[in-house]
Formats: structure tokens, C-alpha cells, sequence
């Protein structure tokens, strides 16, 4: 048995939270791919600016979660908010830090004024279609909480601490009655299927058609069909 605590985070936790997510992305093929570009992609890099950001943000929860024996910080999540005022979204935060238990086991909005001419075909293709999704679940007036982004440790995978991460706001979804929605990587949608999320879409792009050189598997060279699934949660009484 072990025991966790989540937390809220600062920002002097950007750099092992972004590590975290550069490592617990590391054999995933579309972020391998976007590695390989011309200007190449760096995950950790970029979430090291993009978390200070998220925490600063009035319509943004993003928790840690420590293991209490060592203190490291095993995974993180953060939370969006649609139609919650800020107030409400504050009023979240002082119950954060004393949870302690022990453990048996947006998305970013595409940037309107990044040009396209210097976005590669595949991340046109992706921004399009989430942002069609994010149009359709998050129009005006809706009032919902989305996953921007959630990682564990490679280390400490398979151990729970994703689902009790998503625990923490699927309680917080349930209390308020609103729907959560996600758009999950392939390597993480049975996680979010586990906490009651369904598939509502997918986007299926063949990594093959954009990728500048074979696949280095040892096998047949070819980085394959990467499926994006939108996912939703609707409240539970």
C-alpha cells in the first residue's frame, strides 16, 4: 500500500512537471515525429513555458501528486473550466493540499495568429479538428471541465496515480453536474474508458504521410495510422 498527496502546483514545479511529461511521452509515435521535423518539436520544452502559464490562469487547476514517503512528484493534471466563474474555480483550491490517502492499486486552443504557412501539414490537420470539437462542446454559454493535460512518471505508470488524478476533478464534475471531456492520446484512452469517459470521436492520421523518414523500430519502417480520440464523461448523481 502506498500513500499519495495531491497538491496544487507552482511555479517551481514547471521543470519537473515538464520532465515528467517529456519522459511519460517518450515512445509515443506522433511526439517522436514531430521530433524529427526541420524545426524540431520538444515536449518538455515546450510545457516548461506552458505551465507557469496554466497555473496563472484564472480558469485553470493543475495539481501534483507526491508520493508522501519519497516527496517526489509522480504525475500531474491540469484542469480547465468553461462557464465557472473565477470565484468558483478558486474556491476548489484550499481542500487540495490535505488530501491523503492511501493508494490500492485546454487541450491548448490552437493559436489564431500562428501562421499556417510555417505549421506543418499533420499539425493543421490536428488544430483543425480539435478546434471543430472544442467548438462543438464548448460553445457559448456551455459550462463544462476538460483535461489539458495529465502525465505520470514512467516510474510510477500502472500504479493508479492517472485514474486518482482524474478522481480528484471527476468528483468536482459530479458536484457541479457538468460534463469532462478529453482529447487522449493513443496511449491513454483506456485510462480515461476505465473513469467512465466514452469515445464520442476520432481522428485518425497516417504518421506515414507526414513522416520525413522511416520508422526506426527494426521493423518495416512505417510509423502507422495514430488515432486521437475526443472523449466525454457525463455527471453522475
Amino acid at each position: 500500500m502506498m500513500a499519495y498527496s495531491i497538491q496544487p502546483a507552482c511555479d517551481l514545479d514547471a521543470s519537473a512537471l515538464a520532465k515528467i511529461c517529456g519522459k511519460s511521452f517518450h515512445n509515443d509515435r506522433n511526439t517522436q515525429l514531430k521530433g524529427l521535423r526541420k524545426n524540431p518539436y520538444n515536449l518538455e520544452q515546450s510545457m516548461k513555458a506552458s505551465i507557469p502559464q496554466q497555473i496563472a490562469s484564472p480558469n485553470t487547476v493543475l495539481l501534483k501528486l507526491l508520493d508522501e514517503k519519497s516527496g517526489e512528484i509522480s504525475g500531474w493534471i491540469s484542469w480547465g473550466f468553461r462557464g465557472f466563474s473565477h470565484t468558483e474555480v478558486s474556491e476548489m483550491h484550499p481542500d487540495i493540499a490535505t488530501a491523503s490517502k492511501p493508494h490500492t492499486l485546454q487541450p491548448r486552443k490552437p493559436d489564431e495568429a500562428e501562421k499556417k504557412d510555417n505549421t506543418p501539414p499533420e499539425e493543421i490537420e490536428k488544430g483543425t479538428d480539435l478546434k471543430r470539437w472544442m467548438d462543438q462542446l464548448m460553445p457559448d454559454g456551455a459550462r463544462c471541465m476538460y483535461v489539458i493535460s495529465l502525465s505520470v512518471a514512467p516510474k510510477w505508470q500502472s500504479r493508479g496515480f492517472g485514474s486518482a488524478l482524474l478522481e480528484w476533478g471527476i468528483e468536482k464534475a459530479d458536484k457541479a453536474n457538468v460534463f469532462i471531456w478529453v482529447h487522449s492520446s493513443e496511449g491513454a484512452w483506456q485510462m480515461y474508458q476505465k473513469s467512465g469517459f466514452e469515445v464520442i470521436g476520432t481522428l485518425d492520421v497516417d504518421l506515414d504521410q507526414y513522416a520525413p523518414e522511416p520508422f526506426n523500430d527494426g521493423g518495416n519502417g512505417l510509423w502507422g495510422h495514430y488515432v486521437f480520440r475526443y472523449m466525454k464523461r457525463l455527471p453522475r448523481g
